[in-house]
């Protein structure tokens, strides 16, 4: 087994840190949207990136706390998906950043989005090792086919999503639940395509111990937009298109995925207690 990079480990601390403070900056500042590293307005786009963010702080503590390389080696090309388009977005609408209104941490956002995507690839771990199966003693059984089919549906969903906040975010205006500015629709964009990658990478891999950490990522970031949706409900402009289809979808996938969850560690449990009935019975 590979043991967690140090590098990566400290890097985490700063995901973290950087992705707690801008959580709590959108979530919990009364006027924390307009006053962000660029004006983000109206309310509802600043929950739903600060809400995002958590996303992020979990990711960030589950490395600083992980051991073993295989338990995390699913987070690497989400990240980068959700980096490289965080980059575009920010040298895009450069422009746009609150250059005035906050300084600091305009500055501070444009030198982490440019520092972290590009160190990112350096800090390994490399080689042939690093992609290896589960060790048989840590091996937590195959993955059930029906989360499997969940993981790709949300790659479909995901996928569907930050393409049209990225590539069109004219048309997503009309069909999105709130109004959404160019700006702030390509930084949206930065977490579905991260799920995207994350659940084809999860659906790809062979062992449930290897993305056991991956599903409860995706669980806590749907059921965190869906308390966000039933939280500012009553702020929705009703005439907008598909405010109840989005909470449905974000609401679906993180039940999906929760039962899924529970019917996997369900056959887990029973392997280790076959697998303990045979050792007490002996050769």
């Amino acid at each position: 087994m590979i043991a967690l990079p140090r590098s990566l480990r400290t890097l985490s601390v700063g995901q973290f840190s950087l992705a707690f403070i801008f959580s709590m900056w959108l979530l919990v500042l009364p006027n924390g949207g307009p006053t962000f590293a660029w004006p983000v307005v109206p309310r509802l786009t600043a929950v739903f990136i600060g809400t995002s963010f958590l996303l992020r702080v979990f990711i960030g503590l589950s490395i600083f706390r992980a051991k073993d390389w295989y338990r995390l080696r699913w987070v690497i090309k989400g990240n980068y998906a959700f980096l490289t388009v965080i980059l575009i977005a920010t040298f895009w609408h450069a422009a746009e950043m609150n250059w005035k209104a906050n300084l600091l941490l305009a500055h501070i956002w444009i030198i982490v989005y440019i520092f972290e995507p590009l160190v990112l690839p350096f800090l390994g771990p490399f080689g042939a090792e690093s992609a290896a199966p589960v060790p048989p003693e840590s091996s937590e059984g195959p993955i059930l086919d029906g989360l499997r089919r969940v993981l790709i549906a949300n790659v479909m969903v995901a996928t569907t999503m930050a393409g049209l906040l990225f590539i069109n975010p004219q048309f997503t205006d009309t069909r999105w639940p709130w109004p959404l500015d160019p700006f702030d629709a390509r930084i949206m964009a930065a977490w579905p395509a991260a799920v995207a990658m994350w659940c084809a990478t999860l659906a790809l891999a062979k062992d449930w111990a290897e993305i056991k950490m991956g599903v409860q990522a995706m669980i806590l970031y749907g059921s965190a937009l869906f308390v966000a949706w039933l939280v500012t409900l009553p702020q929705y402009d009703m005439t907008r298109h598909n405010i109840y289809t989005y909470g449905f979808i974000v609401g679906a996938l993180p039940i999906l995925l929760a039962f899924y969850y529970w019917r996997q560690e369900q056959k887990r449990a029973l392997g280790l207690a076959g697998a303990s009935v045979t050792s007490q019975q002996g050769p």
